[in-house]
């Protein structure tokens, strides 16, 4: 006898009450190996169930059935053969009952190769560069550094698991919902373009959008609908979301490269600047309080450098891969 008949016989003693103590350990070891072990159980449990409700409820005179029916038929010259009845007896029925499940042909065997096999999701690493890719469903998406996703997608279902920050230009599948899993919150298109931060181990992750809708729900039930030109924080520790009054202008800079700055401190302007060119660019504690009014159009770091260094009247100096702005303190 082979393992997978072994199960099935296993299972119909224990559905029938005829299981050892012994056997009755070795099934439930099999059940908590696997989740379609367990699946493939109760499916079984089920059909049992089933035909023991159908003693319970069914009662009649088999044999005065069967000579009603060989009555009807005599005289047609064909041959009849008698088909078994139910068992009457609630032991042998449960013995009975539980047997099919075997003849019935709902083996482990055939049941493990009529089940899906589970999709296995494709990862996608961005490192070092930005990166713009599609997806299978023609879905655009631009990776900002060190982004990672994992996309899922079956016949009901685009699901996308991400930890850094991407933009999602969506592509329109009413049958297939789009899903984007981050930092504990499930991001449900209502639209078509939208941005994510949500770098790994950080506390709280960024969503804005760009055109469209979209349904942000925490795993707490928290929720919160964002429409174009709206941007909403995530706070995992107080699983809180909190609309943005004025969403970042410079959201998408890694990937657009335009950058609007209206009376922003310099400090926040070197940091975005370092984030979207991946370049160390530092400032001496002196001009830490200066503020920048300007607008950049895909320029290249060193012009964006200059323009800011002729602006505020600073100086630059570069040692290796760092750049050092330096300058009087600004009023």
């Amino acid at each position: 006898m082979n393992h997978e008949s072994k199960i099935d016989v296993l299972i119909a003693k224990a559905l029938s009450g005829e299981a050892t103590p012994l056997e009755m350990s070795e099934l439930t070891a099999w059940k908590n190996a696997a989740p379609e072990n367990r699946e493939y159980y109760l499916s079984a449990e089920k059909l049992f169930q089933k035909l023991e409700a159908v003693q319970n409820t069914v009662s009649f005179d088999s044999d005065k059935a069967w000579n009603k029916v060989k009555g009807d038929i005599a005289g047609r010259g064909k041959p009849v053969i008698r088909n078994f009845h139910l068992p009457t007896d609630r032991y042998e029925f449960l013995r009975f009952a539980a047997m099919l499940l075997i003849v019935a042909g709902l083996g482990f065997g055939a049941y493990k190769f009529l089940i899906p096999a589970p999709v296995t999701p494709v990862l996608v690493s961005s490192q070092d560069n930005i990166e713009e890719f599609r997806l299978p469903d023609s879905t655009q998406i631009v990776m900002n550094r060190n982004t990672t996703i994992a996309y899922t997608f079956t016949k009901n279902k685009r699901k996308v698991e991400l930890s850094g920050e991407a933009l999602f230009d969506l592509s329109e599948d009413k049958n297939r919902p789009f899903e984007v899993h981050a930092a504990g919150v499930l991001i449900r298109d209502i639209g078509t373009i939208f941005n994510v931060k949500a770098p790994g181990g950080n506390d709280s992750m960024v969503v804005q959008v760009l055109e469209g809708e979209v349904m942000m729900s925490s795993s707490k039930n928290q929720s919160i609908v964002l429409k174009k030109g709206e941007e909403a924080l995530y706070l995992k520790s107080r699983d809180e979301f909190i609309k943005m009054a004025v969403a970042d202008t410079n959201a998408t800079a890694y990937r657009t490269k335009i950058f609007v700055f209206e009376n922003a401190s310099l400090e926040a302007v070197v940091q975005k600047l370092n984030e979207v060119y991946g370049t160390k660019i530092s400032l001496a504690e002196a001009i830490r309080s200066c503020h920048l009014t300007a607008t950049f159009k895909n320029e290249s770091i060193d012009a964006i450098i200059e323009i800011i260094s002729e602006t505020l009247q600073l100086s630059v100096s570069r040692e290796n891969n760092q750049i050092l702005l330096n300058g009087t303190r600004c009023e």
